[in-house]
């Protein structure tokens, strides 16, 4: 499966985050990384971004099993910051139009 990650967190702690997705993916640019993880292995990487996430910030998944099924979801923390990272599909990239 082809996966894109981008996060957007504290300047901080981007070296945590671009630490751990460096195991798993290649790194494109800046907060951007992306390559093809077996379902098991992306597993083990949305658990491990539940665990690092804080309140505020933001990890943007996008998942492709071809070029004609493509998902996005973003994970985020509730305000108290406990418990899984909640995880929110976009199907924005699904329309032709944006409304502003």
């Amino acid at each position: 499966m082809y996966v894109l990650m981008t996060y957007d967190v504290r300047a901080k702690r981007t070296e945590k985050f671009k630490k751990l997705l460096r195991k798993y993916l290649e790194h494109i640019q800046y907060s951007v990384f992306s390559g093809d993880l077996s379902e098991a292995n992306l597993i083990h990487l949305r658990r491990a971004v539940s665990r690092m996430l804080l309140p505020g910030e933001r990890v943007t998944e996008v998942t492709a099993a071809n070029r004609k099924n493509v998902h996005v979801t973003h994970f985020v923390k509730n305000e108290t910051g406990k418990g899984e990272a909640k995880r929110v599909e976009d199907n924005s990239h699904a329309t032709d139009y944006r409304v502003l």
